[in-house]
């Protein structure tokens, strides 16, 4: 059952993919580490940054508009959705599990063909991922707000690891006396 599912997600995603050739080199820049990107920054960015600043825009429905807005366009003809970027990660995640929705190669390993000679190593749940990042224009958010959501990350790891460090790892022992008595 879970491999008819993998397979019929994995049908979806080489279609978008294929009409998308752009994003799929993008996406391998992304995985080996060629972009300013990092796996890490992105998923930060879904995680800890979009709860804790309440990021929100509106896109436009029109697949050739990547453009981001803060607020609502008062173009009638056109179709704007607004991202709610945690809880629709929340969403995503809670619909596909981490199996099938992650920002990491965690689970089982494909190969994935950019061009014919061209492979990279990925897995459904990255490929899934990326395509919900990519149609919601997050990479690009992330791109633009780049400094903000680095710093913010840096940050927050310096505090944890000071946090960590000021951790007393020990446990004062009481010598006392004590008698067994064996019957």
């Amino acid at each position: 059952m879970e491999d008819n599912c993998q397979e019929l997600l994995l049908c979806s995603l080489n279609n978008f993919y294929k009409n998308n050739y752009k994003y799929k080199t993008l996406l391998k820049d992304i995985i080996n580490g060629n972009n300013k990107l990092s796996l890490r920054l992105i998923d930060w960015l879904v995680t800890h940054y979009s709860r804790i600043n309440n990021i929100y825009y509106w896109i436009n429905n029109n697949k050739d508009d990547e453009k981001i807005y803060q607020e609502l366009p008062d173009e009638k003809n056109n179709k704007y959705k607004r991202i709610n970027l945690y809880f629709d990660y929340r969403a995503q995640l809670k619909s596909y599990n981490k199996l099938y929705f992650d920002t990491f190669r965690r689970h089982q390993r494909i190969s994935f063909y950019i061009d014919d000679d061209d492979v990279i190593e990925t897995t459904v749940g990255q490929l899934n991922f990326f395509r919900w990042a990519f149609t919601n224009n997050i990479i690009n958010y992330a791109i633009q707000n780049y400094d903000e959501i680095y710093n913010s990350m840096i940050k927050n790891n310096s505090y944890s690891k000071k946090k960590y460090n000021k951790l007393i790892f020990y446990q004062q022992i009481n010598k006392g006396n004590c008698i067994i008595s064996f019957d």
